[in-house]
Formats: structure tokens, C-alpha cells, sequence
């Protein structure tokens, strides 16, 4: 298919679906409009001013959508004949598609972008199975801590170093949450 008949084919399909029946009449007419005031405004003048206001700006919202779909046509043919010239990259015109970035513009190939996202995904779910590590080592600690200061609670703790010995382990759970507290801050 040549590339003005895919251009023109796409100006179709664009135009039948975005702008049949899109002005305001075709909407919503004005004896409608007038009828979603309340009965004793409908006939004031300022009524039908709105209407036409809106149905000017509902024109010239429609002009606008046909002008991108000419501009997209066009993109279309020069892209069509810009790969005639050279081979054309069917996975850069799948992004090109797929996440409407210029030609001109420096871009990775597909199977690249692919690359790089699941190595991405593969540093971000070893990245998470690390810090859930982490959070369980920790986590481990403070119930140790806990359990030990449970035991000084009800005096299983009998030995001469007992005070040393929770100074130690008081210290060491601030030291772990003031860790926990960098770590939240941090990210």
C-alpha cells in the first residue's frame, strides 16, 4: 500500500471516529440545553449566548483535532518515505508508536529497551529480596533484645554483670532502631 493511501486511510479512520457527530449540536441541541435551567431562566437572552459560546468553542475544539490528524498524516507519509530512502527499523517504529517519540530523536532499539527493562526488574527484585533479608536480620535482633530484657524483667538475670550486660543490650537497640529510622528516611 503506498503511503498516501495509508496516510489517507488512517485520516479516515481518525476522522470518522473523533469527529463524527462531535459538534455540540449533534450533542446536545438547544432546546435540550435551555431545558437544564431552570424553568423561569430559559428564555433569558443570556442563555442562548451560552449555548453558542460553547457551541463556538466546542468548532473550534473540533478544528484543532482535524489539524493534528492532517499533521499526523503527514508524519505518516514522511516517515513512509524517509524509510524508503533507508531501512526501515520495525521495532523503532513500533516505539515510535508505542511511545510517540520523534524519528529524529536518538532512540534504542526495541529488543535493547526490552533488555535494559528486565535487567531493571531483575536489579529491583534482588534489591527487594536484600532489604527483606535485612528487615528480618533486624527484625530477629529486636526480638532477641526484647526476650533479653523480658528475662531482666522477671530476674532470670542473676549475674554480677547484669547491669553491663543491658546497658549493652539497651545501647545496641538504640543503635538498631536509629539504623531502622536512616534506613526509613533514606528511602
Amino acid at each position: 500500500m503506498s503511503s498516501k493511501k495509508t496516510a489517507a486511510t488512517e485520516a479516515q479512520i481518525l476522522t470518522s471516529f473523533l469527529l463524527s457527530r462531535s459538534t455540540l449540536k449533534d450533542i446536545i441541541s438547544f432546546r435540550e440545553f435551555a431545558e437544564l435551567f431552570p424553568r423561569e431562566k430559559r428564555s433569558h437572552p443570556q442563555v442562548k449566548h451560552l449555548y453558542r459560546v460553547l457551541l463556538s468553542l466546542r468548532q473550534r475544539q473540533c478544528e484543532q483535532v482535524r489539524r493534528k490528524i492532517q499533521s499526523e498524516a503527514a508524519t505518516v507519509i514522511k516517515r513512509v518515505k524517509e524509510g524508503r530512502k533507508g531501512e526501515v527499523d520495525e521495532e523503532a517504529m513500533v516505539g515510535i508508536e508505542l511511545f510517540g517519540a520523534a524519528p529524529e530523536e536518538n532512540m534504542l532499539p526495541l529488543k535493547e529497551l526490552l533488555k535494559q527493562m528486565e535487567r531493571a526488574a531483575d536489579d529491583l527484585e534482588i534489591e527487594q529480596v536484600t532489604i527483606g533479608d535485612e528487615c528480618d536480620l533486624i527484625l530477629e535482633e529486636l526480638r532477641n533484645i526484647v526476650g533479653d530484657l523480658s528475662d531482666l524483667r522477671y530476674g532470670k538475670l542473676a549475674s554480677s554483670a547484669t547491669e553491663e550486660q543491658v546497658t549493652r543490650e539497651i545501647n545496641h537497640l538504640v543503635s538498631v532502631c536509629e539504623n531502622i529510622g536512616g534506613t526509613a528516611t533514606a528511602t
